[in-house]
């Protein structure tokens, strides 16, 4: 065993980088372990509103989470391990019983989640990041919160953990088609828990919704927050009313689930890898073209959050498919998943940079 121990060792230092070094040496010991990680069981998985609602039992030292924060749902897909990234959906009141709920939605076609079902199942182990980001929920002021689809998730995180609500709150809860919202019968038990707490549901198959319109009929006051959350295209659709209706003053909280559209552009991408230059085929997100032109990089969410794309831009001008932001010309750290080139484009991977 000893003699094992220190040929991997030896192993270990030969090939691996430093950073490697600990994460490794630890996995001899505990196989499940990884660095920046926590271990999670699943305890049950149901369906609900063409989503796959994941209940986790979780370690004692998994951090105290903010209703409305996201984590990383990392599993092994294929012999390589991919990411996710995931509002919590469960009551913060949860984690003293060291449980979490996720809500996932099944996209067609999509690399992880359309196999969840089949690949999960109850006492199974997947592991978890710290919950990040600062989408949450100020309870001192009236809010107007806006879902559609699964955005619905951080919004029920943070109804359903407020113990009492101090101001009025209205949430516009977006779905499509005759299966029930996400939800249903919690957000319906909220309801009647609070008066201060009204449902307006809109099925989106009769058109879209116009909250220009919603606000005229139910005025805020100046002092409302607006909470959003839902696809990239919804959400600019939303603030544009908002600001339309008079309300562009007002605070906006927004959490993007998915990416505006790509433009398509082909124009021309080099990364520096290796004391190579590598000219990136295809068209479209950066990301994708890097791996059509066989180039192996980092990546997790997809989504430009968890940042484990990130590059450096030398030059050329790149397109924020999260905001519709153009980037400066010059040197800065762009994300590989959610931007594309507008000219021409010069690129030098993370690992390069000394």
């Amino acid at each position: 065993m000893l003699k094992k121990f220190v040929d991997e060792l030896t192993q270990l230092l030969w090939r691996q980088k430093p950073a490697w070094y600990l994460e490794s040496l630890l996995q001899l010991v505990s196989p499940s372990f990884m660095a920046g990680f926590y271990r999670a069981r699943i305890l049950c998985l149901t369906s609900e509103a063409d989503c796959l609602r994941l209940r986790l039992q979780v370690s004692r030292r998994f951090p105290l989470f903010i209703p409305g924060q996201h984590i990383q749902l990392r599993l092994q897909l294929d012999g390589r391990f991919v990411e996710r990234t995931f509002s919590i959906c469960s009551d913060v009141a949860d984690l003293a019983q060291q449980e979490l709920e996720l809500a996932i939605k099944s996209q067609p076609g999509g690399l992880l989640t359309s196999r969840l079902p089949s690949m999960l199942r109850p006492g199974l182990f997947v592991h978890l990041s710290a919950p990040a980001g600062d989408f949450c929920f100020d309870s001192q002021r009236p809010a107007v919160m806006v879902a559609a689809g699964s955005g619905i998730t951080p919004l029920f995180s943070m109804l359903v953990s407020a113990r009492r609500l101090l101001r009025p709150v209205t949430l516009i809860y977006c779905y499509r088609g005759p299966k029930a919202p996400l939800f249903s019968k919690e957000l319906a038990a909220l309801v009647n828990r609070s008066n201060l707490l009204q449902l307006r549901l809109w099925d989106s198959q009769n058109g879209r919704l116009d909250l220009n319109q919603w606000l005229s009929a139910w005025p805020q006051s100046a002092d409302t927050v607006f909470y959003l959350c839902g696809p990239a295209m919804a959400m600019q659709q939303w603030q544009q009313q908002i600001d339309s209706a008079g309300y562009g003053y007002n605070p906006i909280r927004q959490e993007v689930f998915g990416l505006l559209a790509a433009s398509g552009s082909r124009s021309e991408v080099v990364v520096r890898s290796a004391g190579q230059d590598i000219y990136l085929s295809g068209q479209g997100l950066l990301l994708q073209r890097a791996e059509q032109s066989g180039l192996a990089v980092p990546y997790g969410c997809r989504r430009g959050v968890c940042m484990q794309c990130l590059c450096l831009k030398q030059r050329g001008v790149v397109r924020n498919v999260s905001t519709g932001e153009l980037s400066t010309a010059g040197t800065e750290y762009i994300q590989l998943c959610n931007t594309e080139a507008i000219s021409p484009v010069e690129l030098t991977l993370t690992s390069e940079v000394q």
